[in-house]
């Protein structure tokens, strides 16, 4: 008799099910066999789909968030340029108060690290004492503030997206071995049901593809990422 591999993917698993519950029900010995294996293939075959829409909202929220981490890079140096020319055309007393190292400090950071660079670069900004930062800051705090909070929108929807997925795997995981035990536990049925009779054993046990039964599909590593710098950064 013959079983896909313990790391076969969903997909191999239920196509394997289907595949044996037809045999199975062509014997009145194992039908209900076939009821069992039908409930728990059906079972890995929903959770297994569930999890492959939920694939989707994964990649519009790192889109989504690839151009907020561009859109909000976009504004910080823009910020810093107008800190510059507030100092006279160069890094003074303004620059050393906002961006005391610079903007690499909160450029560098990805995804959800960089919230609290920018974070703190709003609270300089919003706190800094320096003279002459009143203009700037009336003209600055609220684009950085908007672009913080679009930034930390964007960051949430796609860790939510992403836990979605990560949650479904974990059940259709469980599924999986439910699904390996349960054809455990028919072969040992359908060797008590037909002893010795290694034809009728072999004829109810589907072939398995040697190659795909024993290599895990890609879709089998749903977690992704938070994109790093994917599109070209603006020059300062």
């Amino acid at each position: 008799m013959r079983k896909y591999r313990d790391n076969a993917a969903s997909i191999v698993r239920v196509e394997y099910g289907v595949d044996l519950i037809a045999g199975l029900a062509l014997f009145p010995e194992t039908a209900p066999a076939a009821a069992e294996m039908q409930t728990v293939n059906d079972a890995l075959g929903a959770q297994y789909e569930k999890r492959r829409a939920l694939r989707v909202p994964v990649i519009k929220t790192r889109a989504a968030l690839r151009f907020a981490e561009y859109s909000v890079e976009r504004v910080i140096r823009s910020a810093l340029r107008a800190a510059e020319i507030e100092d006279g055309g160069r890094r003074g007393r303004i620059c050393a108060s906002v961006f005391p190292k610079g903007v690499k400090p909160i450029l560098r950071p990805v995804g959800k690290r960089q919230v609290k660079p920018l974070k703190d670069l709003v609270e300089r900004l919003q706190h800094s004492k320096v003279a002459g930062i009143e203009a700037y800051r009336a003209a600055w705090l609220l684009k950085l503030s908007d672009a913080l909070v679009s930034f930390e929108a964007a960051v949430a929807a796609h860790l939510s997206a992403l836990s979605a997925q990560d949650e479904a795997f974990k059940v259709e995981l469980a599924l999986r071995d439910a699904h390996h035990d349960t054809v455990e536990r028919i072969m040992g049925q359908v060797r008590t049901a037909f002893p010795r009779d290694r034809a009728i054993q072999n004829a109810i046990f589907p072939v398995v593809d040697e190659a795909e039964a024993s290599t895990t599909s890609d879709d089998d590593t749903p977690e992704e990422p938070i994109p790093s710098h994917p599109l070209p950064p603006v020059e300062a």
